[in-house]
Formats: structure tokens, C-alpha cells, sequence
């Protein structure tokens, strides 16, 4: 085996355990990610404060965006059209 092949599997099984250690955070992370999406844990800032409220809609609003999104798919669908 020459010096050279040799180095390059070293490099390979170096770069494989780094993979593997990723791979492992990566998963870790997604985990998490799932528990907070289930609401199993409780998500707070940094300061460990109550979790903000999300800011509800008003139905005025939710109608405008509905009537500015329409006009908008209206005018691409006349673009492709042309």
C-alpha cells in the first residue's frame, strides 16, 4: 500500500466520524425541534419569561390580504396566460 492511498483512507474514516457526529447533533436537534412542535416543552426566552402571545388577525385584515392575494394570482395567471 503506497503512502499516498494510505493518507487518503485515513482521511475517509477522519471524515466519516465527523459525519457521524453531525449526523447525531442532527438528530438531536430534530428531536427537539418535535418536542416543541408537539408543545411537550415549553419554549422561553432567554431571560425565562412567559412565552410571547401571538397577535391575532383582525377579520378586516384577513380580508384585505385574501383580496390582495387573489388579485395577485389573478394577474399571473393573465400573464402566463399571454
Amino acid at each position: 500500500m503506497t503512502d499516498r492511498q494510505r493518507l487518503l483512507e485515513l482521511a475517509l474514516k477522519g471524515l466519516e466520524a465527523e459525519r457521524t457526529k453531525i449526523d447525531d447533533e442532527i438528530a438531536q436537534l430534530r428531536s427537539q425541534l418535535r418536542l416543541q412542535r408537539n408543545g411537550s416543552e415549553v419554549t422561553t426566552t432567554e431571560a425565562g419569561s412567559a412565552p410571547r402571545k401571538r397577535r391575532t388577525m383582525s377579520a378586516e385584515a384577513r380580508k384585505r390580504i385574501s383580496e390582495g392575494m387573489k388579485r395577485r394570482y389573478a394577474e399571473l395567471r393573465k400573464a402566463v396566460k399571454k
